[in-house]
């Protein structure tokens, strides 16, 4: 968790251009004593309420977001906001602020999330140590490279969007949907993890969480399945063993009857 608690910004800029020369980051505190913020940015700004709570008001529209710790908070370039802060506490946040040009960037890429303003964040400890980081290089890094600590504060910024809880979800039942289909089409479990840039147990413990059982145990309940229907049709053990992926039908007799209970000829019967 972040330690500090006090104010701490700092602003660069790679061109004379303020709208999409900016770089900035640091630390706000506020309180529930300030009149509602209008906000307006040529560039893109977003912030992550580490503490405090309050509204954002898109002033065109008239939406309103409630705003807790732990909730980012964007505000797009061109666009108009008024923020209320509730008194009841201080409020703490980090920001960020880029380039327009360097946002619809990353915008166009889909890598940034412009379906809400305001979404939650599952805040890991290795974000508020990155808000920390990018602070002291912003301070201290040289102009000529400054382009590398632009590039840090994408990274962060699409790290930020990445841990949305709701897009989360959507990406968790991508791979979990993903998995299934390749274990049906016999993909090896590693190549399978790799294809989501997950390692192999980190996906085994999503897909038992989902499914209730294990990607192994789920391909050989799917293979089974199959072969139980192949069986019903007329097929040959050794014919079905061949078309789910047995060389061995011997083997595959050993295991449909571990899994199902009865032998395949028996099954047949």
């Amino acid at each position: 968790m972040v330690k500090q608690t006090q104010a701490d910004t700092y602003t660069r800029y790679l061109t004379n251009d303020r709208k999409n020369g900016i770089l900035s980051c640091g630390f706000i505190t506020r309180n529930g004593n300030e009149l509602p913020l209008t906000i307006h940015h040529e560039y893109y700004n977003c912030i992550v309420l580490l503490q405090g709570s309050g509204r954002l008001i898109e002033v065109e529209t008239g939406q309103t977001y409630s705003l807790v710790p732990n909730t980012l908070c964007q505000q797009l370039p061109g666009k108009t906001y008024s923020l209320i802060i509730d008194s009841t506490e201080p409020w703490y946040e980090f920001y960020l602020s880029i380039g327009e040009s360097t946002f619809h960037s990353l915008a166009s890429l889909e890598l940034v999330n412009l379906v809400t303003p305001v979404f939650e964040l599952n805040l890991k400890p290795y974000l508020e140590q990155w808000f920390v980081d990018l602070l002291s290089q912003l301070k201290t890094t040289i102009t000529a490279e400054l382009h590398e600590i632009l590039f840090n504060t994408q990274k962060l910024l699409i790290n930020l969007h990445r841990e949305n809880i709701v897009n989360q979800s959507k990406d968790i039942e991508t791979i979990i949907s993903g998995t299934k289909h390749m274990l049906y089409e016999d993909v090896p479990l590693e190549d399978i993890a790799a294809s989501f840039h997950i390692s192999y147990e980190k996906l085994r413990k999503l897909f038992k969480e989902s499914v209730g059982i294990s990607p192994k145990q789920y391909r050989l309940r799917t293979k089974f399945h199959l072969a139980e229907r192949l069986l019903t049709e007329g097929y040959s053990v050794k014919s079905v063993a061949s078309q789910i992926g047995y060389h061995d039908p011997f083997i595959f007799s050993r295991q449909f009857k571990k899994y199902m209970g009865k032998s395949p000829i028996h099954f047949k019967k």
